[in-house]
């Protein structure tokens, strides 16, 4: 794995978490305003769980 694949890699799981993150404030702040589906919990649990599962098909890589 280079630097800069692991970068856009977990670069990108940081971006898509902080933006996630600020959907969720402001759903907290302002309680009539509903959260997308597609930034929901299910949804992002979703996204972790294969993210996750690359990671760990690139660390199993990097041992053979």
């Amino acid at each position: 794995e280079t630097y800069f694949s692991h970068l856009k890699f977990a670069g990108t799981i940081g971006i898509q978490l902080a933006l996630r993150g600020v959907i969720f404030i402001f759903h907290g702040l302002f309680p009539v305003c509903e959260v997308p589906k597609y930034v929901d919990l299910k949804s992002t649990c979703e996204l972790l769980s294969k993210w996750n599962n690359y990671a760990q098909r690139r660390k199993e890589n990097e041992t053979q």
